[in-house]
């Protein structure tokens, strides 16, 4: 099978902030940031400040709580808009980041230099970019209404930071496990928030 997506378990996603070596009091921008884990997870352990941009207000909303209930002294500007109408000061973050949003910004290298713009000299960047495990059958491409070009491979993927001037200082890949995890908790969510809100049309 291949795969579109690849999300993180969370022993992934906490060695890849502790290998971020941030200072306290770093100012971390996060593009498209969900519901800010990454962000709130940056502030619990390096005691970070910063911006997170997200187009879904309810997103922003859960944002909120979790800052509140998780991190109540950190300092973060959390802006419900479109993440590519995002106008911050460049060079002002100590990370930039866009997890899995790249379609925002045109694409992976266009995402990468959009974030690298945002950081300070020696400043980092962090993109999750999806990759082909192997090459798509065209059934599957017809079925998931993708073209084969829409993603690389994950050597692809580094290569494009590298190919505009950035220093490759990590990567990680998702497994068949960390995507299976995500997949079906969707769908128990799913599941659960239409039990409880049977009149939502959606």
């Amino acid at each position: 099978r291949s795969r579109r997506v690849q999300p993180l378990s969370e022993p992934k996603l906490d060695e890849m902030i502790q290998l971020l070596d941030l200072s306290r009091g770093a100012r971390v921008l996060d593009i498209a940031c969900g519901k800010g884990e990454l962000l709130i997870r940056l502030a619990e352990r390096h005691a970070t400040s910063g911006v997170g941009v997200d187009i879904s207000p309810y997103c922003i909303a859960d944002l909120r709580a979790l800052a509140t209930s998780r991190a109540p002294g950190a300092e973060l500007e959390l802006l419900t808009m479109n993440a590519a109408d995002y106008r911050g000061t460049p060079g002002s973050f100590d990370l930039a980041c866009c997890l899995g949003a790249s379609w925002t910004f045109g694409g992976h290298e266009a995402t990468l230099q959009a974030r690298a713009a945002f950081v300070r000299p020696g400043g980092q960047v962090l993109v999750g970019e999806p990759f082909w495990r192997h090459v798509p059958e065209p059934a599957y491409l017809e079925w998931a209404g993708m073209r084969r070009e829409e993603f690389g491979t994950h050597a692809g993927n580094v290569q494009a930071g590298a190919s505009i001037g950035l220093v490759p200082l990590y990567a990680l890949a998702g497994s068949e496990d960390d995507f299976d995890r995500y997949e079906a908790l969707q769908w128990r969510a799913a599941d659960r928030y239409a039990r409880a809100h049977s009149d939502d049309p959606n």
